[in-house]
């Protein structure tokens, strides 16, 4: 599946694409997702086209307090 040859240009959330370091083909969703912690994920990748696996490690931002408080009503 080489989507990214034929499809035309769009970028909903470019910084969360994956492509394979390999072929450079588009990968659309991880074939497995790991927490480690609460802002810890780890993906693991297995490309459609050519077959290559990778993982990648997103760190998210840890967010405050302040965040997670109800709004005043």
């Amino acid at each position: 599946m080489k989507f990214h040859e034929t499809a035309p240009s769009f970028s909903v959330f470019p910084d969360r694409a994956s492509f394979c370091p390999e072929c450079n083909d588009l990968m659309v969703a991880a074939a497995r997702s790991q927490h480690l912690d609460e802002n810890v994920v780890r993906h693991w990748w297995s490309c459609e086209s050519c077959g290559h696996k990778f993982r990648t490690t997103v760190h998210l931002p840890a967010l405050s307090a302040d965040v997670w408080r109800a709004p005043a009503a």
